[in-house]
């Protein structure tokens, strides 16, 4: 069946100067006898004195076709809109396989490679497309049954650019489905485009909410 999280973060602060930041996301999973989809909304902004300085889409969708309990094959669409890298849009569309390599009460840990295709779209309206080599991993710890830690990483390998993105959380049970998640995300582009820096970090404090 249906399962998944909804997380807001909202930070507010006026005096000599006014800035307003807002982030969220949605994570949601269907669950099948073979197949397993998951789906993937991220939204970004931040605004300083009533300027724009972020702001950042994320869409995804990826399906599992399970061959063993612990081993899947999958296909894995991927779109973020984020003018301030220096890419006004980033695609990439990828299959391959997966494995649970790790799978207890306390820890479990999921693994990827495969590869695809990526296009990019610069600010200036110039394009790019190229071949990528996926890897993934994704691993998930308890300390207790309401304290977890999370780190995510996703690496999209061109011959031209090489895309980073890592997230590492902390998520406290509050009451009920009600958690508190501080994360740290990067993000790194090897050959971001001129005048941009390669890397980017962003720190959130969210409510999130499961179901």
């Amino acid at each position: 069946g249906w399962s998944g999280s909804a997380g807001v973060g909202i930070l507010l602060t006026s005096g000599n100067v006014d800035n307003a930041n807002l982030n969220v996301d949605i994570q949601a999973k269907l669950e099948q006898e073979r197949f397993r989809h998951n789906f993937l909304a991220a939204l970004l902004t931040s605004e300083s004195d009533n300027v724009k300085t972020a702001e950042r889409y994320l869409l995804g969708y990826k399906v599992d076709f399970k061959l063993t309990p612990h081993s899947y094959v999958f296909a894995d669409l991927r779109v973020e809109f984020d003018e301030f890298s220096g890419f006004d849009r980033q695609t990439s569309e990828t299959i391959g396989f997966g494995h649970r390599f790790i799978d207890t009460k306390k820890d479990t840990l999921d693994a990827e490679i495969g590869a695809g295709a990526r296009q990019l779209e610069l600010n200036n309206g110039d394009t790019e497309s190229e071949a990528v080599i996926r890897g993934a991993a994704d691993y998930h710890h308890f300390f207790t049954e309401t304290t977890e830690f999370q780190q995510g990483l996703l690496v999209l390998a061109g011959e031209e650019n090489t895309s980073v993105d890592t997230v590492t959380a902390i998520k406290t049970k509050i009451m009920g489905k009600l958690t508190l998640e501080a994360a740290l995300k990067v993000k790194h582009n090897t050959a971001p485009p001129a005048g941009h820096e390669k890397t980017d970090t962003i720190t959130t404090l969210s409510f999130v909410y499961g179901f």
